[in-house]
């Protein structure tokens, strides 16, 4: 789901940004805005839209919780993250 239908399905349910923010006890509306638009991940944001909205996590962000979900990075194998640990020390 693009994150504009996301806002509208929050906007149909009356709430906003600023709302979901206050009720998952975060600071800023701008968090709740970057889990929307892929930006940065929060359970509990995520799960807190899902209720509101009243669809799956699934059907919110498929990329995330869908049957062909993906990380957003792919995991680094030891031998690379000792790699590049290595290249670090070298250059600093």
């Amino acid at each position: 789901m693009t994150p504009e239908l996301i806002k509208y399905a929050i906007a149909l349910r009356g709430r906003t940004q600023r709302d979901i923010a206050r009720e998952c006890d975060i600071d800023s509306p701008s968090t709740v805005s970057m889990v929307i638009n892929g930006r940065s991940r929060s359970k509990r944001i995520e799960t807190r839209i899902a209720a509101i909205t009243g669809m799956t996590l699934a059907e919110l962000w498929p990329q995330w919780y869908g049957p062909h979900a993906q990380r957003r990075r792919p995991a680094m194998s030891p031998m690379k993250i000792a790699e590049a640990l290595r290249a670090l020390q070298a250059t600093g």
